[in-house]
Order: structure tokens, then C-alpha cells, then sequence
């Protein structure tokens, strides 16, 4: 049982999928497939796409404008495929409706699970809750890896990034510092990026310079401007560590509300479920299944 779904950015894809289900859908429901006077979009034969149809699918996809004519195009892409399966006889099978009444049944359920199981299970999840799960299972968390925690302020040129040094040096805290060089019409062009406080391991501190310099940088010491290709930085490291060791409550804390998460959705789908069982009627007969499934046993 997955507890966690991921969003993929792929329109085509999705547009492909929704078409097909669309057209499909449309036979079992009733939908008609008739031409209609309503302006359309696109058609193929008899059936048409309207503007109402293409705006509600942009929403549920949550399509950009720009792509609206790449899912024209696929739409009309399956739109022939399926005609042409319909035409065969591809449409009206036992396995197309097993396929159908699958599908349904999956939607069903996942529908029921997000009202039942998914829904509010995170603001069951207090930051105190968080915190003394990982002051209680800290070594569950050791580091795979090193990681610093740094403040990084990125420029287009030398001179800019050595009055932020200055600034600095002279006492400035580095949100003040930072405050100051976006309140110069000069500077503020100047300034690229900046960062306070973040943690980076060597696969995310880039460039490739910016690791090697903040393992020899004094804590709490801001470095010398360093060219990049991208541009000068200064960093200032704030903490280090290092691998085997247990991080800093904050780099875990939302690794920590995961797991917390994750184990409050099971208990809550195995409470229900038990519930559930008790509500309905249930029938097993373990030779029939031993039988059909060819167990020898």
C-alpha cells in the first residue's frame, strides 16, 4: 500500500491517458457521441472536442495555456485510435469490461482512502510529537554523508561581493548585509543569490569550489570572494558534519514528520479496515483458493 503518491510533469502523457479513459468512459456512461451544433475545438468524424470540454480538462490537469495544443493533438491522436478500435470490435469485450470494472473499483478505493485515511492525518502530527520521536530514535537518523550548514551570497562581480565581505567583517549580521545590498540600486543587480543557514552535502553545494573551500573555512568565518563560473561567492560555515554522526535536529525534521506520517496512515488504514470487517459479512474458503491457484499442499 503506497502512502505517498508522486506528481509527474508529463502532459503528454497524462493528456494521452485522459483521452483514451474519456473515450472509453463515454460508451458505459451514456455520454453522446452525436455531432452537436457547440463550436468545437477539434473533431474526428462525429465527435467533437468543445472549448467547455478543453477548459475543464486543462483544470483537471492542470495544463498550462501554452500547452493546450499539444493536448488538442493528442486528443485527436486518440480520438482516431479509438474510433478505429471501435470499428474493429475492440470495444465491446469481456476483458475491456473487466479492464473498466477494474479501474472503477481502483478509483473507488482510493477515493475512500484519501476521505478515510489520507485526509488530516498530518495536522495529527505535532512539532513536539516530531521532536521527541528524533530524541528518542536519534541514531536511526545518522548521516550517510557529510553536511555542512552555510550562508552563501552570490555576485556578478568582485568588487560587489567585497563591500558584502566588508560589511561583514565590520560587525553586519548577514540578513542585514544582504538587506543592504537589495536596497542599492547598484548593488542589488549585482547580488545573484543568496542563502542563510542551509545544509548542503557534496552532491548539492555547487559549484564544486564552494565544498572544498567550506571544509577548511573556519566556523563562523566569512571567506574571500572565489570566482566561479557562475559568478563570485562568499560563504560563511555555520556547522559540519560528519558522516556516522547524528545531524542536526532541523536537516531531519521533515525526514522525521515523514516516518511519523507514514506509520499514522498505517494505523489508521489497519483500524479501518478492522472496522470494516466487522460490518460486513465475510466468506473463505481456503481448499477452493489452495485449488485454484494449484498449491499442492
Amino acid at each position: 500500500m503506497h502512502f505517498f503518491r508522486a506528481i509527474e510533469p508529463r502532459t503528454r502523457l497524462l493528456a494521452g491517458i485522459f483521452a483514451v479513459v474519456w473515450c472509453v468512459s463515454s460508451m458505459w456512461l451514456g455520454c453522446s457521441r452525436e455531432k452537436t451544433a457547440t463550436p468545437y475545438v477539434a473533431r474526428v468524424g462525429s465527435v467533437a472536442l468543445t472549448r467547455n470540454e478543453l477548459n475543464s480538462a486543462s483544470d483537471t490537469l492542470s495544463l498550462a495555456r501554452r500547452r493546450s495544443r499539444a493536448f488538442v493533438n493528442e486528443w485527436v491522436v486518440n480520438e482516431l485510435l479509438y474510433q478505429e478500435a471501435q470499428r474493429r470490435g475492440m470495444t465491446d469485450t469481456d476483458q475491456l469490461r473487466k479492464q473498466l470494472e477494474a479501474t472503477r473499483k481502483r478509483l473507488a478505493i482510493e477515493s475512500l482512502l484519501d476521505k478515510e485515511v489520507y485526509t488530516n492525518t498530518e495536522a495529527q502530527v505535532s512539532d513536539e510529537e516530531v521532536s521527541a520521536t528524533f530524541k528518542k530514535n536519534a541514531g536511526l537518523f545518522a548521516l550517510r554523508e557529510d553536511v555542512i550548514q552555510l550562508s552563501y551570497a552570490q555576485f556578478g562581480e568582485r568588487d560587489a561581493a567585497n563591500q558584502f565581505r566588508a560589511l561583514v567583517l565590520r560587525g553586519t549580521s548577514w540578513d542585514d548585509a544582504v538587506a543592504q545590498v537589495r536596497r542599492d540600486s547598484v548593488t542589488v543587480h549585482l547580488l545573484r543569490s543568496a542563502a542563510r543557514k542551509q545544509y548542503f552535502t557534496q552532491e548539492t553545494l555547487y559549484p564544486e569550489e564552494l565544498w572544498k573551500l567550506a571544509r577548511t573555512l573556519p566556523k563562523e568565518e566569512i571567506s574571500y570572494a572565489i570566482k566561479t563560473a557562475d559568478g563570485y561567492y562568499l560563504i560563511m560555515v555555520h556547522g559540519m558534519k560528519r558522516l556516522g554522526e547524528i545531524p542536526d535536529f532541523d536537516y531531519v525534521k521533515a525526514e522525521v514528520r515523514d516516518r511519523l506520517l507514514i506509520e499514522r496512515r498505517r494505523e489508521r488504514y489497519e483500524q479501518f479496515v478492522t472496522d470494516l470487517r466487522t460490518k460486513y459479512r465475510i466468506e473463505i474458503n481456503l481448499e477452493d483458493a489452495d485449488s485454484t491457484s494449484g498449491s499442492t499442499e
